[in-house]
């Protein structure tokens, strides 16, 4: 016997109202416990999908698709750190760990390299990344990025430092007669 239905029996029985020996009426009290035991235990799992440490599947899913993808494609607990890094963003996240964390809320594995007297901020992106997706992280890393500061994201191309370290100069490189096209497919 379920709780539920100790709980009705006993509470219905101070009454004097009902018979229990009646198999009719114990049977559809039986009914009631089992259906208010589903309801509750509903009521759990969507009260636990409310909360972010507490969330495993849709409520995890709909905070996802608020900031971007769903992610089925990690782990729970990967799902829960990535959101918990993306809602702690706020107006002062500026600093360059604060700029990691963000980054790191994306799911993006990345090497990061300032260039101060620049004003700019190098992202390597580590790892294969379908062309939408590459968009989305573009358009998210502009979101967070400081007015101040121009991102560069390259998803596995040449980073600033191996460009700076070729010290190749405008007219060397003016006279190789690349075309724009060239140009984006250099490695």
């Amino acid at each position: 016997m379920s709780d539920t239905y100790i709980s009705m029996k006993n509470a219905l029985s101070t009454l004097s109202l009902y018979d229990f020996d009646d198999t009719n009426i114990s049977n559809e009290l039986k009914v009631y416990a089992y259906v208010l035991d589903e309801l509750n235990n509903e009521l759990n799992v969507m009260l636990d999908e409310c909360f972010i440490d507490t969330a495993s599947s849709y409520g995890l899913s709909q905070r996802e698709l608020i900031i971007g993808d769903v992610r089925n494609d990690l782990s729970v607990d990967k799902r829960r750190e990535m959101l918990k890094l993306r809602e702690s963003i706020c107006k002062s996240s500026f600093t360059v760990e604060k700029i990691k964390e963000s980054l790191k809320s994306f799911g993006l594995q990345f090497e990061l390299k300032e260039y101060p007297s620049l004003y700019i901020v190098n992202i390597d992106a580590r790892g294969s990344y379908s062309a939408k997706e590459q968009a989305w992280i573009r358009n998210e890393v502009e979101k967070i990025m400081p007015a101040h500061l121009s991102a560069q994201v390259i998803f596995g191309g040449p980073t600033w430092e191996v460009s700076d370290n070729k010290n190749n100069t405008f007219s060397y490189i003016d006279s190789l007669s690349y075309t724009w096209d060239t140009i984006d497919n250099l490695e």
